[in-house]
């Protein structure tokens, strides 16, 4: 998540955000579309325990789609699956699926198309004791992008995840470039990490690890939550064609907030 334009903007919102969703807890809800609703709006970081902790929300349950054209790579379930059941605390399980979508064809993506498409298509909500995650590919470009940056991924809701799968497609599978595989996974698990609350934002740090020119990363160039991880500068952060770990403290954030 780079401190964007987009990323000032929920800084300076959030305080509205908060007044009219934030207030829904885990008692309140239930199978209501309407309060599942609420709580998928709700800003970024907001459900970190909910996905985490075990006390109110026992399993987890996340829709993966995908626009024609643009599947994710195979293994990307069971990758991301091993993720959540190694990090979050729900005996209940964890549940993945992917469904299809109609492709937009757009050249590029704004925070309010991705959401819009969100609107009308995602089914993964809070209900009862389960948490709904969302994760859409896209079949274009960030309207954020830049002629000298550009990004793979993004979060912009407190349970909900954008990739950019043409962006992916182009820098993935070629020669000096990782697979589109270690891409995909490694930018997911980094949009995950902010969907728990890493770093600062949601999940309190334990010891100050926060990068102070880019908020909501870890200063470590070799943890998954640093900046690098979900832009351009990814293709220079992947070594030997492993997903980078999560380093002690952003690991020492997750147990503090109820996770493993």
């Amino acid at each position: 998540m780079r401190k964007t334009p987009f990323y000032i903007f929920f800084l300076l919102f959030i305080a509205f955000f908060q007044v009219g969703c934030d207030n829904v807890s885990p008692e309140d809800l239930d199978d209501n579309a309407v309060r599942d609703l609420r709580s998928a709006r709700r800003p970024i970081g907001a459900a970190a325990r909910e996905i985490l902790a075990g006390q109110h929300f026992h399993s987890i349950q996340m829709e993966i789609q995908y626009m024609v054209g643009f599947e994710p790579t195979p293994g990307m379930v069971d990758n991301i699956k091993q993720f959540l059941e190694e990090l979050t605390d729900k005996p209940g399980g964890i549940d993945i699926y992917l469904t299809a979508i109609a492709p937009e064809r757009q050249e590029s993506y704004s925070i309010a198309d991705i959401r819009r498409i969100e609107d009308a298509n995602r089914s993964a909500y809070n209900q009862g004791r389960r948490v709904g995650l969302y994760l859409l590919i896209l079949d274009g470009y960030s309207a954020e992008d830049t002629g000298s940056s550009f990004t793979f991924g993004l979060v912009h809701r407190s349970n909900s995840i954008a990739l950019f799968g043409r962006r992916m497609r182009e820098n993935s599978d070629i020669p000096g470039r990782p697979t589109r595989s270690l891409l995909e996974n490694t930018v997911t698990r980094h949009e995950i990490g902010h969907l728990m609350g890493l770093v600062n934002v949601g999940s309190d740090m334990v010891e100050p690890h926060e990068d102070p020119n880019h908020g909501g990363h870890c200063d470590n160039s070799s943890c998954l939550m640093y900046w690098a991880v979900e832009t351009a500068g990814l293709l220079n952060v992947i070594d030997g064609g492993f997903i980078p770990p999560l380093d002690d403290n952003c690991r020492n954030d997750i147990r503090a907030n109820g996770g493993r």
